[in-house]
């Protein structure tokens, strides 16, 4: 089993979702839902992967998932596809197109 870091709120709390992203290849949705809005674009790249995400939030990916709070925020990955649900209400989705 490998070592997992413990959490580091500081590096967390200025995450964006381009730190989930990839360059290259491919083309991702995002979404974003804010109080009754809702937000979409398309961009090149793809989502990095869950073991590396999971790194990089200090968190365990379980059978090639994560959900996990980090920081407040409910996050839901699963190969292709981020989700994360702020403290705020706010949504966003960024999924393999």
């Amino acid at each position: 089993m490998p070592c997992i870091k413990p959490p580091q709120p500081e590096s967390v709390k200025d995450m964006k979702e381009e730190s989930f992203i990839r360059e290259g290849k491919g083309k991702l949705k995002i979404t974003i839902e804010s109080e009754g809005e809702t937000l979409e674009t398309t961009m090149s790249g793809s989502l990095k992967s869950v073991e590396e995400v999971a790194e990089m939030l200090g968190v365990e990916a379980n059978e090639g998932k994560i959900e996990a709070t980090v920081d407040g925020v409910k996050v839901i990955m699963q190969r292709g596809k981020l989700e994360m649900e702020f403290e705020n209400g706010d949504r966003m989705r960024i999924e393999k197109v």
